[in-house]
């Protein structure tokens, strides 16, 4: 007979706390299903804790997809910080700088996979969960990133009209399908598996700007 998870009473200790596991599977079923797609009973059995603890930390569904985007958010500061001092630091060459910039979104999106699929499931919306998304995990980004795209673009360097849609094209170049790697490994695998990573930044440098004294087509 196949043992039952301990849903009641402490957790072991190589577990996570039970708000802390009932947020990693929120976030993974809001990310795969949507919110209307996720119910409250199949993440507290993924977090393999008692279902009425969702009532305890979170209260509501909402109230729960709300925590998951605070969680998402807060995994943005670093990143956003290291964006706005790259912004300000005029004194360096926009496309250093720029290059920088492609690193640290690559990394993030490496490191947090599940944060361009939340988006991507509740992006929508228009009501007051789209108004969230939009201030809270798109626009701290977008206003921390803007000024240096538009630094590109005064001096020829960044090939775009306008900075929101170059932005929302670099984004969605970081963030390949999860199985890109593995997909690559069977194409070409000088750039799959461990190099895919390395090899997608130096192509998204190669397309999203110009080389120094190159001239614009």
């Amino acid at each position: 007979m196949t043992a039952t998870p301990n849903t009641r009473g402490r957790r072991p200790k190589h577990l996570p706390d039970g708000r802390a596991a009932l947020l990693a599977a929120a976030v993974d079923a809001f990310s795969r299903l949507g919110y209307d797609g996720a119910n409250l009973r199949g993440i507290a059995r993924a977090a393999k804790v008692d279902a009425s603890l969702v009532r305890v930390h979170f209260g509501s569904k909402e109230q729960m997809w709300r925590a998951c985007v605070d969680t998402l958010e807060a995994a943005l500061v670093a990143p956003g910080e290291r964006l706005r001092a790259l912004s300000l630091d005029t004194a360096r060459p926009v496309t250093e700088r720029l290059k920088e910039a492609i690193a640290i979104i690559a990394t993030h999106a490496a490191n947090h996979p599940e944060h361009k699929q939340f988006i991507a499931q509740h992006a929508s919306e228009t009501g007051e969960r789209g108004a969230i998304l939009h201030r809270h995990l798109v626009m701290p980004v977008y206003d921390c990133m803007e000024p240096l795209i538009v630094q590109g673009i005064r001096t020829g360097v960044v090939r775009a009209e306008h900075p929101a849609m170059y932005f929302c094209l670099l984004v969605h170049a970081l963030h390949p399908p999860p199985g890109s790697p593995v997909l690559m490994q069977l194409i070409a695998p000088q750039v799959g598996g461990d190099a895919f990573g390395p090899a997608l930044v130096k192509q998204v440098e190669m397309l999203f700007f110009a080389t120094p004294g190159e001239k614009k087509g």
